[in-house]
């Protein structure tokens, strides 16, 4: 199963250590542009290439099977909000690692999965 998972940059490590546990299980997490910077930050200078990394992510959702978003306490970026509603608009289903709160957002969940149990995703 091709998971291609979402989360803000300031979480890089966090995104890497979760690819690791998937990959463990035998899926297969995409997340374009991870080693884009080696900074925890969104290291996008200029509109153009911050447009080039969203439209990079919006393409591996389309080849994705599911979108996992990563939202440490509740945390949801504007790229990862972007990214939630290009999976909604393509009928992909949606998990989220923690709730964000937010009504108008955690709607659209099929189920959290914490990172603690990513062995959920092998019961999809």
């Amino acid at each position: 199963m091709k998971i291609v998972l979402g989360c803000s940059m300031k979480y890089r490590d966090l995104v890497r250590d979760t690819i690791s546990k998937l990959e463990s299980l035998g899926l297969e997490p995409i997340f374009p542009n991870l080693n884009y910077s080696s900074n925890n930050t969104d290291d996008a200078n200029t509109p153009e290439e911050m447009k080039k990394l969203a439209m990079d992510h919006y393409e591996a959702i389309e080849k994705a099977d599911v979108v996992y978003l990563i939202t440490p306490e509740g945390y949801m970026g504007t790229s990862c909000k972007l990214e939630l509603g290009y999976a909604i608009a393509k009928g992909k289903p949606i998990y989220f690692s923690e709730p964000t709160n937010d009504i108008g957002l955690d709607c659209y969940v099929t189920k959290f999965i914490s990172i603690n149990k990513l062995k959920l995703f092998l019961e999809i």
